[in-house]
């Protein structure tokens, strides 16, 4: 963003203009006991190199770290410096909703350009733009489920599904009393498909299983999706990692009904957490029902190509209380680092990055298996993720690894019991020989527990 300075007379002429005597009578709608009466506490007026100087000192005290093996819903790839280019171009400073096609063709276009790739990954018909990231993509491709079974009240949540994704499912479905959410057991870091199906009935909407899910395991969509049809219900599939889309079947061609879940991979940094990218495809039959909004292709009087707002309600913008899900800012310019991305690799390129990330994933999971403290945990097929059971002690593990600048996994024993003791490692195609071999070094020091 620009920074466009003014001068105090600046200010008093845009005061006079507006009939304010000073700026302090701006804030006249705030309490009186609400208000500052003090100066913010912040280190004195500097220049703006000083600034940058000092900011520069705030930002060294974070650790950085020259690998990460952490994943779990944030994933590091690279960047292409293209991507930065592109979207620092004026026509894309903005992501509010584009209501006048007239005057917001290059935002259209580039969203219109996005879903159909999302199309193209999830080998679905209609996606929406946009979420805002995997967890309430879970939302609303669940609440839309209820809208398109009708008279069914029930969604079954994988407990492979991100456990933060299952909290904020649970979280929004606690104010409607007429809807259930019940969770679906685990058996071998897969879905159980006994307990699935005992679990299926007249009431269930639709049911939700990570491809792959949070454990890393590749779950059998086709599999699923024949006792979730027999019995009525949607099939919703939950990627965690776009890439994966670059490795495993599209979901839709697979058995899915829906496809949602993250895209922040795309040509986006996790950031410290953020912005994020949600996503959700569905059957061109569902349409109708799905949240956002979708852009179309069309011909101006002209006959030239032009993109507008789609099957997007009004509603959606100026009577929230009658919408049908908590859609209103545009994840626009994530979504836009996104297109830009999938245009660039192409598909042959994106399948290659895929492959890297699989086959890298691999070879991580055999050096460390090479390690006495390190224990399989099933053979399930995966993508860049996987569980191994670790007999040391993961805070020493973990003090070492940081010792030399590296990240470990995660101790899944935070989310789930069951797992306590067991490492979640991923690997993409960031890392390389020396940074696997450098972790197997590191971890062969770390004292045995006695």
């Amino acid at each position: 963003m620009r920074y466009l300075p003014s001068s105090s007379a600046e200010d008093q002429a845009l005061l006079d203009t507006i009939g304010v005597p000073h700026a302090e009578a701006l804030l006249a709608g705030i309490p009186e006991p609400l208000r500052l009466r003090r100066d913010l506490d912040l280190p004195p007026t500097g220049s703006e190199q000083e600034v940058l100087w000092q900011m520069m000192g705030i930002a060294n005290k974070n650790m950085r770290f020259c690998a990460q093996f952490l994943g779990a819903g944030a994933y590091d790839h690279f960047v292409p410096s293209a991507i930065d280019a592109m979207c620092g171009r004026q026509e894309w400073f903005t992501a509010y909703t584009p209501y006048q096609p007239e005057i917001s063709q290059g935002t259209l276009q580039h969203i219109f350009e996005y879903q159909t790739l999302i199309c193209d990954l999830t080998g679905l018909e209609v996606t929406n733009a946009s979420l805002y990231d995997g967890g309430t993509a879970c939302v609303e491709a669940a609440l839309m489920a209820v809208r398109v079974a009708k008279k069914r009240n029930t969604v079954l949540v994988s407990r492979g599904l991100h456990p933060m994704y299952r909290d904020v499912l649970k979280t929004n479905f606690a104010p409607h009393d007429d809807l259930k959410l019940v969770e679906v057991a685990l058996k071998d870091g897969a879905t159980d498909m006994a307990d699935l199906q005992a679990k299926l009935n007249s009431d269930v909407a639709a049911v939700l299983v990570g491809y792959p899910n949070f454990l890393g395991v590749a779950e059998d969509l086709t599999a699923l999706a024949g006792p979730i049809h027999a019995a009525g219900a949607l099939l919703v599939s939950v990627t965690q990692e776009a890439f994966a889309f670059g490795w495993f079947e599209a979901p839709g061609k697979a058995g899915a009904d829906m496809a949602c879940g993250e895209a922040m991979s795309l040509g986006n940094k996790p950031n410290f957490g953020g912005p994020f990218l949600g996503f959700l495809a569905v059957k061109d039959a569902h349409k109708r029902e799905i949240p956002g909004r979708v852009v179309g292709q069309t011909k101006d009087l002209n006959g030239e190509t032009g993109y507008v707002l789609t099957l997007t309600a009004r509603e959606q913008h100026i009577r929230r209380d009658k919408a049908t899900s908590n859609i209103c800012s545009n994840q626009g310019l994530v979504a836009l680092r996104a297109n830009i991305f999938m245009q660039l690799a192409g598909p042959e390129g994106f399948r290659g990055l895929a492959e890297q990330n699989a086959a890298k994933a691999q070879y991580l999971r055999q050096r460390l298996l090479e390690l006495p403290d390190m224990q399989a945990m099933g053979d399930q097929p995966f993508f860049n993720e996987f569980v191994l059971r670790y007999t040391g002690d993961y805070a020493a593990l973990e003090e070492a690894c940081k010792k030399e600048c590296l990240l470990p996994g995660l101790d899944l024993g935070r989310f789930y019991p069951e797992y306590k003791g067991c490492i979640l490692w991923c690997a993409t195609e960031l890392h390389t020989r020396q940074m696997i071999e450098s972790l197997v070094e590191i971890l062969a020091r770390v004292p045995a527990t006695v």
